[in-house]
C-alpha cells in the first residue's frame, strides 16, 4: 500500500534546497549513523514502533539527514507511517532527500531563518494547510532539544500541530540528569575537558610550541571560548526541559535514562568535523581572525585533539556517556 498524503499534500517543495548539490560537510556527518554511540537511537525507534499506527504522521523534527528516519522505516516494515523531516539546515535536508526520494512515506520542510524578525521559522508555519487540519500525531526529537535557542516557542508549536491523542519523544545527551552515575559523561562537557587538556599539551610538547603565544592572549583565548560554547551549548539540567514542556501545555508521561558506549575513537571522529569551534584557537578559527586554517594546522589540531582525549579517558577504548529520554503528551 502506497501511503496517503493529505489531497494536494507536496511531499517536496518547491524550494531552492532541493535542486541544490549534495556538500561535503553533510556527508560527513552522516557517517554519526555508523559509530556505536548512535545506539543511542534505539530505544526512541523501539518506542516509537510500538506506538504509530498505520496511517500516522510523524514529524521528525531536527531530522537532518535522515538517520533516525531511516531507521524508522525499518522498524515499521511495510506499515504506512508517514515522516516528515523538518530541518533548518538545506544541506542536511538535500542529502535526506536524495536518501528518500524514492520513499512515498517520506516528506521534507525547511525552516528558514528569518533576519528580519532575528527567529527560525516555526513547524505550523512551513508544514501547510492540509497537514495542519488534519494534525500531527507524534513528534520525534533526537539528539537536537538543547540546541533549540527559543525553547518555549519550539514547544508552543508543536503543541499546536497535535493531535488530541499525539505524543512527544524527546532524547539527548546533553540533559543534565540529576541520577547522572559519576562515571558517565555528558556528551558535549567532554569538549570543554578536551579543551582544557589541549592547552596542558601545548604548554609541553615541543611539537605543538608555535601555539603556546595563544595561550597568554586573553582577548583571542576568549573569543575561540565564546565560539566553542556556540557550537557546544552549556548543559541545562533535567528539570529545565520538564517545566519548560509543562508550562506549553505537556503531561510527562516518562523519563529514562540510558548508558550509551561511546568509542573514544568515533567521538574523536565526530568532533574531527568540527574542529574549529573545539580548537579553532589552534592557529585561529576562521571566524575570529579572518583567514581559513591551512591543512597542516587543521593537522596538528586534530593531533591534539586524540591526545588529549586519551588523556582524558585514560586510553580506554569507549566511555559511558548518559542519555536521557522524555516522553509526554497533550495535557488533558
Amino acid at each position: 500500500m502506497v501511503f496517503q498524503w493529505p489531497e494536494s499534500f507536496q511531499r517536496v517543495p518547491p524550494d531552492p534546497w532541493v535542486e541544490k548539490r549534495i556538500e561535503t560537510l553533510a556527508l560527513n556527518y552522516d557517517t554519526v549513523e555508523n559509530h556505536g554511540w548512535y545506539s543511542n537511537l534505539d530505544y526512541t525507534v523501539e518506542e516509537i514502533g510500538q506506538f504509530a499506527r498505520s496511517g500516522d504522521i510523524l514529524i521528525d523534527y531536527s531530522g537532518g539527514t535522515g538517520i533516525l528516519a531511516k531507521r524508522l522505516l525499518d522498524r515499521f516494515g511495510s506499515k504506512d507511517v508517514g515522516i516528515v523531516i523538518v530541518d533548518s539546515s538545506p544541506k542536511f535536508l538535500r542529502l535526506a532527500l536524495e536518501k528518500f526520494q524514492n520513499e512515498p512515506r517520506m516528506a521534507f520542510r525547511h525552516i528558514r531563518f528569518l533576519r528580519d524578525e532575528g527567529r527560525l521559522e516555526k513547524v505550523d508555519e512551513v508544514l501547510g494547510e492540509e497537514i495542519l487540519q488534519r494534525g500531527i500525531d507524534g513528534v520525534i526529537s533526537t539528539n537536537a532539544i538543547h540546541l533549540y535557542f527559543n525553547l518555549a516557542e519550539t514547544l508552543r508549536a508543536w503543541h499546536s500541530i497535535l493531535r488530541p491523542w499525539g505524543r512527544v519523544f524527546i532524547q539527548s545527551g546533553n540533559i543534565k540528569n540529576p541520577e547522572l552515575p559519576d562515571d558517565e559523561w555528558i556528551i558535549d562537557e567532554t569538549v570543554e575537558v578536551i579543551h582544557r587538556r589541549a592547552m596542558d599539551i601545548v604548554q609541553t610538547h615541543e611539537s605543538f610550541r608555535q601555539y603556546r603565544s595563544a595561550l597568554d592572549d586573553v582577548e583571542y583565548m576568549s573569543a575561540h571560548d565564546t565560539l566553542r560554547r556556540k557550537y557546544f551549548l552549556p548543559v541545562r539540567p533535567l528539570e529545565f526541559y520538564l517545566d519548560s514542556l509543562r508550562a506549553e501545555g505537556f503531561e510527562i508521561t516518562a523519563v529514562r535514562h540510558r548508558r550509551i558506549p561511546a568509542r573514544v575513537s568515533e567521538w574523536h571522529d565526530f568532533l574531527s568535523v568540527y574542529h574549529e569551534g573545539v580548537l579553532g584557537w589552534v592557529g585561529g578559527a576562521e571566524k575570529i581572525v579572518g583567514t581559513s586554517a591551512s591543512e597542516e594546522v587543521i593537522g596538528d589540531r586534530l593531533k591534539i585533539m586524540r591526545l588529549a582525549m586519551d588523556q582524558v579517558f585514560n586510553d580506554a577504548f569507549d566511555f559511558g556517556a548518559s542519555w536521557t529520554y522524555i516522553t509526554c503528551e497533550p495535557r488533558g
